[in-house]
């Protein structure tokens, strides 16, 4: 595109699919009189913010994400009397933002994710629907009043600062539906009543900070929530029973804190949960019947407690993971608002190393219990759960022999029984196991000869 076809454009929308521009032409277009409502340049490799832009005065929609800009933020493009949209994520900004961003007064979205931007997290613009500021290095603490200026915001993302302090129980509002406050160093409690005035909430995600205390007794419209993630905090006590309301469950990982108490019974009411971890806490007690009846249930995680009993023997019951997914590309559901998307991540232990996935895809079906004090035998049903990529139950007291059962599981890609009291041949039927990459039986009482035929070939 050529600077003559600029100078002609008058309320132009222009994007990068039908412009191309370089440093020194842009650096010329700030003499030419020429009005535009929306600029695109993403993915454009700008390493500026278009100096030509600080006279666009009728400049509503700017992005400008997805390049290579090193430079601040310049002061003159929160002036900027009609910009309503403004991106400029997955850049190198540096510096600090104003105190307080007063842009227009019926603002849309500000996406400055993905930068290297620092200081004190500014007040943002009021009345924004979208605001994600994740993935920076803003530092100190959450506005105490920052629910005064998001009464109309529907996506907020602070996740990956370093902010820390308390969370302000101002921050939920009505029309929130994302708020992702996840990897930062918050501290202190969760509000009593964080959630009481988020009738719209459907992600809460508070994981990987320094929270500490107990979980809140009463959560306040957790019928719509989703995906509620505390995990990685420090919070102790029990699971209160007010979270069985939340019938929409689908993602519920409270992992890695200091809970304690019986195997919450109620879990098996939340019929559309997806996703359960509950590793690395104090949890004793068996494991009830009713937590294998959930028909959805495609990721169990209860390793690293002090769980006890046999092994639930109606493994038939997690519909989800005894078919083997039809449709590989398919994941749980994303939540999308006014541009913006959260996707959730799930941290699992997979081939003898923690692995964290970016998207909970239908395939991913896992199951595990190790790191407890479960006794008794393997359950031969277990050979039954057919859509099993992954199976871990290593580090406890099961005892008896390897159920041949488990060469029916033709999914499975991992399985790690060591550490046990089994005992008895290896099966030969798990030479069946054509797609096992991991394969770990050592630490029992096995004998016998090694399978040298089908998948065990493969292992060194």
């Amino acid at each position: 595109m050529s600077l003559h076809y600029l100078h002609e454009a008058k309320k132009r929308k222009l994007t990068s699919s039908n412009i191309w521009l370089d440093s020194n032409s842009l650096s010329g277009l700030i003499s030419l009189s020429f009005k535009l409502s929306s600029l695109g340049l993403g993915s454009c490799n700008l390493d500026r913010i278009p100096s030509f832009l600080v006279t666009q005065y009728d400049l509503t929609d700017l992005d400008l994400s997805a390049n290579s800009i090193q430079t601040n933020i310049p002061s003159w493009i929160w002036n900027l009397p009609s910009l309503s949209n403004l991106n400029l994520s997955c850049n190198q900004l540096t510096g600090s933002l104003p105190s307080r961003l007063t842009l227009p007064k019926y603002f849309g979205y500000l996406d400055l994710h993905n930068n290297s931007l620092k200081g004190a997290l500014p007040l943002p613009p009021a009345r924004a629907a979208l605001l994600d500021l994740s993935m920076n290095q803003f530092n100190r603490s959450i506005p105490t009043d920052i629910g005064a200026y998001i009464q109309s915001t529907e996506f907020l993302s602070l996740s990956r600062n370093n902010l820390s302090g308390a969370i302000p129980e101002s921050i939920c509002t009505p029309y929130l539906q994302v708020l992702d406050l996840s990897n930062n160093t918050l501290s202190s409690v969760i509000p009593p009543h964080l959630t009481k005035n988020c009738s719209s909430l459907s992600v809460l995600d508070l994981a990987e900070n320094h929270l500490e205390g107990k979980l809140p007794t009463e959560w306040g419209n957790i019928t719509k929530i989703h995906t509620l993630k505390l995990n990685g905090n420090h919070l102790r006590g029990v699971i209160p029973s007010s979270i069985s309301e939340g019938r929409s469950l689908q993602v519920l990982d409270l992992g890695n804190n200091d809970l304690e108490g019986t195997f919450p019974h109620w879990i098996g009411k939340l019929l559309q949960l997806h996703v359960f971890v509950l590793r690395s806490n104090h949890f004793h007690g068996s494991i009830p019947l009713l937590v294998i009846g959930i028909p959805n249930l495609q990721i169990l995680d209860l390793s690293g407690n002090h769980l006890s009993g046999a092994i639930p023997s109606n493994l038939t019951n997690l519909l989800a993971m005894v078919n083997a997914s039809q449709n590989n590309s398919n994941h749980l559901e994303e939540y999308s608002s006014t541009g913006a998307t959260y996707t959730n991540q799930i941290k699992i232990s997979w081939k003898g190393w923690d692995v964290e996935f970016v998207k909970v895809l239908f395939i991913l079906k896992c199951i595990d219990l190790s790191n407890n004090f479960l006794s008794g035998s393997i359950p031969p049903k277990m050979g039954s759960v057919q859509g099993l990529i992954a199976l871990k139950l290593s580090r406890n007291h099961l005892s008896g022999r390897i159920p041949k059962t488990l060469g029916r599981m033709d999914q499975l890609e991992s399985l790690d029984l060591s550490l046990n009291r089994l005992n008895g041949n290896i099966p030969l039927e798990l030479e069946l196991l054509s797609y096992s990459q991991f394969l770990n039986l050592s630490y029992n009482m096995l004998d016998g000869k090694v399978p040298h035929g089908g998948q065990f070939l493969t292992f060194g």
